[in-house]
């Protein structure tokens, strides 16, 4: 794994070196990078589906007419009584 020749790790605690890290190590190392890489992809991929999203919703109000309305019925509201019957 001499890839990460040069390559640093960042805590709280401080800056290491990748390099002398247990091989165990260095396979999280590695793993934390493709998972960023992932997540980086995923978002990528998240606001490619939200700007599609609000485009299917643009196509949609376009078309709309008023004669597509559809008449909502009057929902009738609960009838509410003072009466304390058991």
């Amino acid at each position: 794994m001499s890839d990460q020749q040069g390559w640093t790790y960042t805590s709280d605690a401080g800056t290491y070196d990748v390099g002398r890290f247990t091989d165990e190590g260095k396979s999280a190392f590695v793993l934390i990078i493709e998972t960023d890489k992932e997540i980086q992809q995923a978002r990528k991929t998240l606001a490619k589906l939200e700007m599609a999203a609000q485009g299917f919703n643009a196509a949609v109000l376009q078309q709309l007419t008023d004669d597509m309305l559809v008449e909502e019925e009057a929902t009738e509201e609960p009838v509410q009584s003072d009466s304390h019957e058991i």
